[in-house]
């Protein structure tokens, strides 16, 4: 018990501290350029994932699009999620991430200025608004991703996806890559206090999905595909992870 409470407080002291430290940071590099940051985000997540003694492996990256930016979707367990992705994927990368996130001090405006994406999630003009400008950006400058679940599951069972992934992707024209994390949600669950120590995390890309030639009446079937596509590869990150729910 109490080597538990000391792992949480040694991983909650750095999270805080690094995040602290890197904010700025990431701010500042941004200020020209976004991808200037991408660096110092993989510091922060690989720091991070070090300090929760997060054992952590990634396969399939190599199917990764090179020469066009993607959708990445993504099913969701836990804060560590977003961590275990910048710490494998060298794309440049943002998130599509809940509005209460940008409202923590330094970390909330790094991640905006950082080119991340707040919704309310509720489904209004204002999420529209940010996801319509997300497909400009998709078009010219970034890649994105998405958590399709719109929230994180609690016991690590898939729920159904979202549309808002399978829309941005029909919209720019642009390829979607789905992916899936196991072992995140051992590490601190969601409601939890205290961190687990040593987790095995593993990350599994697949391979891209055209959008070309689909219309927004192909949205709810290319959602399917991709509820299929991330759960095979779950099944798979779950027997490397060796977290079973």
């Amino acid at each position: 018990m109490i080597r538990k409470l000391l792992q949480t407080a040694f991983a909650g002291t750095a999270a805080v501290g690094i995040t602290g430290v890197l904010s700025p940071v990431v701010s500042a590099l941004s200020l020209r350029d976004a991808k200037d940051a991408d660096g110092v985000l993989v510091l922060w997540a690989r720091s991070l994932l070090a300090s929760a003694g997060v054992r952590h492996e990634a396969v399939g990256v190599e199917n990764v699009p090179t020469d066009t930016h993607v959708v990445f979707v993504s099913n969701h367990q836990s804060h560590y999620d977003a961590l275990v992705n910048f710490a494998h994927i060298r794309k440049h990368t943002r998130y599509v991430a809940k509005a209460e996130l940008f409202r923590i001090p330094l970390f909330g405006p790094a991640l905006r200025r950082a080119g991340n994406i707040p919704v309310e999630r509720t489904g209004g003009a204002g999420d529209r608004a940010r996801l319509s400008e997300a497909v400009t950006a998709l078009r010219e400058r970034v890649s994105v991703l998405f958590f399709a679940e719109g929230t994180r599951s609690t016991d690590g069972r898939l729920r159904p996806f979202k549309k808002g992934a399978a829309t941005l992707a029909i919209q720019a024209g642009v390829p979607v890559v789905p992916l899936a994390v196991s072992g995140t949600r051992l590490i601190l669950p969601k409601g939890g206090r205290a961190v687990q120590w040593g987790q095995r995390v593993a990350l599994v890309v697949g391979k891209p999905i055209p959008t070309q030639g689909l219309t927004m009446q192909d949205r709810d079937a290319l959602t399917r595909q991709l509820e299929d596509a991330v759960a095979e590869l779950y099944a798979e990150a779950c027997k490397r992870s060796g977290d079973t729910p």
